[in-house]
């Protein structure tokens, strides 16, 4: 079967996390994926049709997945619509800006046009139409139609206020299903959160379908996390009050460590010093991956270097206010000699 190639619309909610989403997902839902050309606001890969509801479900930080038409520049847009072959069945015609593209150009402007020239030879249909084409005003005009729809008002439904336990120390969920996306667990994977807290890390991976495992210094935090993750229908497999130090010999192996660990000052490091506990989690978190497995953790400060057995893939950085800012880190466990 031929892959298809389908546009992925990012959204523009961090400069580098949605793409590096974008890619994990499909590293980890696809047997074969190609890259074929990445701009401002979107990615396009080819990709099996059978493997898109896969992708679409683990994603957080994209708007929608379409087959992809094309692009052309603005002068070239009557000649480029003219020539779209599409699905039979009404259409609509819908153009948006990303950020502070085309900024002298109307985008309903754009898809009046667009759908002038596509009226001569289908329906129009606003309110309910079959064929949905998207142009994304960016580098180009890219067009696509729209297949997917991601569903992000879920993660503000799970957002950290919203749950039953919680601390205001926490990621948001669409960060947090980013994160445990970019360490490229499967389903039926093991991942471990050995800083789980209120649990918001484990529930984005309960729900894409890992046997996640959670544990922390605090009875009080796994008390509430374990009243978080029932409240949202996500099961574990284990959650126990374990020293980050003793992971390993308390799980055993797992396929992907995703955690957020503590700050210090309001979040509890159990009066151990914020640097002294990362250098000594890392560690143990890479002692606890088997050879293969992927680690995707926070820092406030960043990423930690140095190790013969964790080779650093890749970083993000997002500033959340003043005095915090954010060090995504994806670690690989190197194969031992």
């Amino acid at each position: 079967m031929t892959d298809t190639p389908y546009l992925f619309e990012l959204s523009g909610e961090h400069p580098t996390l949605p793409e590096a989403e974008a890619i994990s997902c499909l590293s980890s839902e696809c047997d074969t994926f190609e890259i074929m050309k990445r701009g401002p606001g979107y990615l396009i890969s080819s990709l099996s049709d059978r493997r898109l509801d896969d992708v679409k479900n683990r994603l957080a930080l994209s708007h929608r997945i379409g087959r992809y038409l094309g692009s052309c520049t603005l002068e070239r847009l009557p000649q480029f619509a003219e020539s779209l072959a599409l699905p039979e069945g009404a259409v609509s015609v819908r153009a948006k800006q990303f950020r502070r593209s085309f900024p002298d150009v109307n985008s309903s402007k754009v898809a009046g046009k667009v759908g002038a020239i596509l009226a001569k030879h289908a329906k129009i249909d606003l309110e309910s139409p079959e064929v949905e084409v998207r142009i994304l005003m960016s580098d180009a005009l890219q067009f696509f139609i729209c297949d997917r729809q991601i569903d992000r008002k879920q993660f503000d439904e799970r957002k950290v206020a919203l749950r039953p336990f919680f601390s205001p120390i926490s990621l948001h969920p669409r960060f947090a299903r980013a994160l445990v996306n970019l360490s490229r667990v499967r389903k039926g994977e093991r991942l471990l959160d050995p800083f789980c807290g209120t649990g918001g890390i484990m529930i984005e991976a309960a729900l894409i379908g890992a046997r996640v495992i959670g544990s922390d210094i605090s009875q009080e935090m796994i008390v509430g996390c374990k009243e978080n993750m029932a409240h949202f229908d996500a099961t574990w497999e284990d959650m126990k009050r374990v020293d980050v130090g003793s992971i390993s010999d308390v799980f055993g192996k797992v396929d992907a460590v995703v955690t957020d660990p503590p700050y210090g000052r309001s979040a509890t490091t159990n009066k151990e010093p914020p640097l002294d506990l990362h250098e000594r989690a890392l560690a143990s978190m890479a002692d606890a991956l088997k050879e293969g497995g992927n680690l995707a953790v926070v820092f406030p400060e960043p990423c930690l270097k140095g190790r013969q057995d964790l080779e650093l893939r890749e970083t993000h950085t997002q500033r959340v206010h003043r005095s915090l800012t954010r060090h995504y880190c994806i670690f690989a466990k190197r194969p031992v000699f």
